[in-house]
């Protein structure tokens, strides 16, 4: 691909969640908030549990991404997810998420959970920054 954009493409076990062309990826990386341009050199990032963001033109498109690869070479970003899902998507079941949310919060305020069920409340409160910010 030519080096005047990114072709983002999202990709999970079950689907290809996203494959477009976007002018900028912002993601959630293991270790921090990382931010893709046109022209990036090569690199591969593990992915933590949190929003994504690609933006076209002035608008942004969300996503939660749950844990996976990001690789970026040559004007394609290719992330590798267990999961991931579209605001749309979450929106639909925004009056769920907000329930799990709230129980989510008290959990993570109360107890100290096991790994698992630790990422399962991360990923409920990523949604919820993703609904909010779509």
């Amino acid at each position: 691909m030519a080096q005047e954009g990114l072709q983002l493409r999202i990709i999970t076990p079950e689907r290809v969640l996203f494959d477009e062309a976007v002018d900028a990826v912002t993601a959630t990386a293991w270790d921090g908030e990382l931010g893709i341009l046109p022209r990036h050199a090569p690199m591969i990032a593990l992915l933590g549990i949190g929003p994504f963001r690609a933006k076209r033109g002035g608008s942004y498109q969300y996503f939660a991404v749950h844990e996976g690869f990001l690789h970026v070479a040559d004007g394609v970003v290719t992330v590798l997810a267990a999961a991931a899902e579209s605001a749309e998507e979450l929106e639909a079941d925004q009056a769920r998420l907000a329930q799990m949310v709230r129980s989510s919060d008290s959990l993570l305020q109360s107890t100290i959970p096991g790994d698992e069920e630790r990422k399962r409340l991360l990923r409920e409160k990523a949604r919820r920054k993703v609904v909010a910010r779509a």
